[in-house]
């Protein structure tokens, strides 16, 4: 293809709708790797930054992901429930128990005045500080960052959380009744630490879900944030009427 740059049409533009006529029809699908910023700018006659923007605008409506040194692939974004990304306990129809985390830091630190305002408790209170990454499918999905009050759950250890979701940790081995969950939804992009462990270009859009746990007597028991990859999956919230 040759952009035409007699039109009024931008040339980003032109090359955008051209890839995505190419993934739209099929002749791409879902894996299949681009070629290199520079090799496409040369095809088209462009700059790069032309490239990068046509680039760009497929990766924010989710049909293209790039990969930190790895390249910029076609996806298949498929509908996904986002309150399953973030659910406290198991699904029924789910047969597995296993719940795939890679557990990156566990440490009993004090609260701290953010995390003491967010939990409500003093700034002296001890804390579990807990980061895994949730695998899906083998792939880095999601980065947790749990804060639990060491009060309420003496002797967590690393073994308890193992592929293990903390639903089932504060039901099954310290017997205490939740009742609701408040989520935040907000976005962020990715620095360093989120390009290496999500396997993500730096910068690139990121979802932010914060969750807030309470038990029956109304204490807040656990503050988590999620980071997701946005162009992961189509999220959506389903309300039954």
């Amino acid at each position: 293809m040759e952009v035409d740059k007699s039109l009024s049409i931008p040339l980003y533009q032109q090359i955008r709708d051209y890839l995505k006529e190419k993934i739209d029809s099929g002749e791409w699908e879902a894996g299949y790797r681009l070629a290199a910023e520079r090799e496409l700018a040369d095809q088209f006659s462009v700059s790069n930054i032309t490239i990068k923007r046509a680039i760009h605008e497929l990766v924010y409506e989710g049909y293209l992901h790039r990969q930190s040194g790895k390249g910029t692939f076609v996806i298949k974004k498929e509908e996904q429930d986002i309150t399953k990304m973030v659910s406290l306990h198991n699904n029924k129809s789910e047969k597995s128990t296993k719940h795939p985390h890679k557990l990156l830091s566990f440490k009993k630190v004090s609260a701290g005045p953010k995390i003491a305002k967010k939990l409500h408790i003093n700034q002296s209170d001890q804390v579990y500080k807990i980061i895994r990454l949730k695998i899906e499918e083998g792939s880095p999905a999601i980065i947790e960052y749990s804060y639990v009050p060491s009060n309420p759950f003496p002797n967590l250890s690393v073994d308890d959380l193992e592929d293990n979701l903390l639903y089932n940790i504060y039901t099954k081995k310290y017997g205490i009744e939740l009742s609701k969950a408040k989520i935040y939804f907000s976005t962020s992009v990715a620095h360093e630490y989120e390009e290496k462990l999500l396997e993500v270009v730096k910068g690139e859009q990121l979802i932010v879900l914060e969750r807030f746990t309470s038990s029956k007597q109304q204490d807040i028991i656990e503050y988590s944030k999620f980071i997701l990859k946005e162009n992961q999956a189509k999220y959506y919230l389903e309300v039954k009427l």
